[in-house]
C-alpha cells in the first residue's frame, strides 16, 4: 500500500507531555440505550465529546494523556462513579460543576440495520468558544468541531484570532469538522461548502455526506465515493475527506490522489460488534491524534480512527481501561495494547509501517 498521502499543516509529532494534542468541541452526555432485543442500560457514559476524547486517549498513555483536552458539566444529578471513571483518565478534562441544573442526557433506542433514535431528556449545554479561550485548550493541535456549518465557520474564525492575538507563536490547528446530522440537508449545502476551504479533514458519515445532496444513505462503495467527490473541487489543495461508512470502513479522499479505502477494524470479527453507539465519533478522536502522531500522514491517521472505533463498539459504553501495574503490565484497553491493535490491522491490510510512541 503506498503510504504517502495529504498532510494539511504537517505537524512534528508530539513530544511534550503537556501538550494538547487534541480538544473536542463535543459534549458530555448521560445516556439510556434501548436495544432492539428490550434490553436497555441507564447512567452510561456518553456524547461526543466523550467518545472523542476516548478516541484520542486509546493513544495517548500517561503522561501524554494530558494532551486530551475536552468538557464535562455535571449536574446535580452527577453521578459519583462516573465521575471517578472520568478523572482516572487523567486527561486535561475541563470538568464543571453545576448543582442548579441537570446533566445533559440523552435517550437511544436502535431498531433493524443498526437505524438510530436520539432525543435529549434535559436541557443540552453545548462548549462554545468562550470556553476553550479561557484554558490551554485554545492551544490544542487539533481540534474536534462538530456542529453546522454556520457555527463551525465561528469556532474556526475564533479559534485562529485568539491564536493570533496570544504572545505565544502557535501554528495553526487541524480543524477536523464533523457535520451535526440534523442539518445536513440540501437547504445547508451551500454553508457546507462555504466552510470547507477552512477545513483540513471533513469526515461525516456516508448518510450524513448524502444528505447534504438531499441523497438516501448509500451501501455500496461507489455510491459513497460519488458523493465524497462532490466536497472535493471545494477543499483546499492540502486537505482531505474522510468518509465513515460503517462496515465497509472509512474512505480517504484528497486531490492528487488515488480513491482509498480502509477495512473496518471488525470486518473479520463481526461477533465482537456489541453496540455502534458513539463509534464515528470515536473513530475522530482517533484520527486528529493519530494525525499529529504521523506528521500528517492522513493514512496512518485514519488507522486509528478505524482502531479507536473497533475498540468503541466491543461493549456498551466506553471501552475499559487497565491501568500499569507494579509487575510491568502496560496500560491495557479492553484488556488489550492498543498498539499492538495497530500493528495487527497494518499487517491485516499490508501496511507494515508502525509508528514509535
Amino acid at each position: 500500500m503506498d503510504t504517502n498521502s495529504t498532510r494539511p499543516n504537517s505537524p512534528s509529532p508530539a513530544t511534550d507531555e503537556h501538550e494538547i494534542i487534541f480538544t473536542s468541541f463535543g459534549m458530555f452526555i448521560i445516556d439510556e440505550i434501548h436495544h432492539l432485543d428490550g434490553t436497555s442500560q441507564y447512567d452510561v457514559i456518553g456524547g461526543a465529546g466523550t467518545y472523542a476524547a476516548y478516541g484520542a486517549r486509546y493513544f495517548l498513555p500517561y503522561p501524554l494523556s494530558k494532551g486530551v483536552g475536552w468538557f464535562v458539566d455535571a449536574g446535580s444529578d452527577f453521578p459519583q462513579v462516573i465521575k471517578e471513571e472520568l478523572f482516572s483518565l487523567q486527561t486535561t478534562m475541563i470538568f464543571r460543576e453545576d448543582q442548579t441544573r441537570l446533566t445533559t442526557r440523552g435517550w437511544n433506542s436502535y431498531g433493524e440495520n443498526e437505524f438510530r433514535e436520539f432525543r435529549y431528556t434535559t436541557p443540552k449545554k453545548r462548549i462554545v468558544m468562550e470556553d476553550v479561550m479561557s484554558t490551554k485548550l485554545v492551544e490544542s493541535r487539533t481540534f474536534h468541531v462538530i456542529c453546522s456549518p454556520e457555527r463551525a465557520q465561528d469556532l474556526i474564525e475564533g479559534i485562529v484570532e485568539q491564536r493570533k492575538s496570544t504572545k505565544k507563536d502557535l501554528p495553526l490547528p487541524v480543524i477536523a469538522w464533523e457535520p451535526v446530522p440534523d442539518l445536513c440537508t440540501p437547504e445547508h449545502l451551500d454553508e457546507c461548502l462555504a466552510v470547507l476551504p477552512m477545513v483540513n479533514i471533513l469526515t461525516p458519515n456516508a448518510a450524513e455526506a448524502a444528505a447534504f445532496f438531499g441523497l438516501p444513505e448509500p451501501f455500496e462503495k461507489e455510491s459513497i465515493e460519488a458523493i465524497g467527490i462532490r466536497f472535493l473541487p471545494f477543499m483546499r489543495e492540502d486537505a482531505a475527506i474522510v468518509i465513515r461508512a460503517g462496515s465497509h470502513g472509512c474512505l480517504i479522499l484528497s486531490k492528487g490522489r488515488e480513491i482509498l479505502w480502509l477495512e473496518a477494524y471488525h470486518t473479520h470479527f463481526p461477533d465482537r460488534v456489541i453496540d455502534p453507539t458513539g463509534a464515528g465519533n470515536t473513530f475522530v478522536g482517533g484520527l486528529c491524534t493519530g494525525y499529529v502522531l504521523s506528521n500528517g500522514d492522513i493514512i496512518e491517521a485514519s488507522i486509528y480512527g478505524n482502531v479507536a472505533a473497533g475498540l468503541s463498539i466491543e461493549q456498551v459504553g466506553l471501552a475499559k481501561l487497565t491501568l500499569p501495574n507494579d509487575d510491568g503490565q502496560p496500560e491495557l484497553w479492553n484488556g488489550s495494547e492498543v498498539m499492538d491493535r495497530v500493528k495487527e490491522y497494518k499487517a491485516r491490510i499490508g501496511l507494515s509501517r508502525i509508528l514509535s510512541l
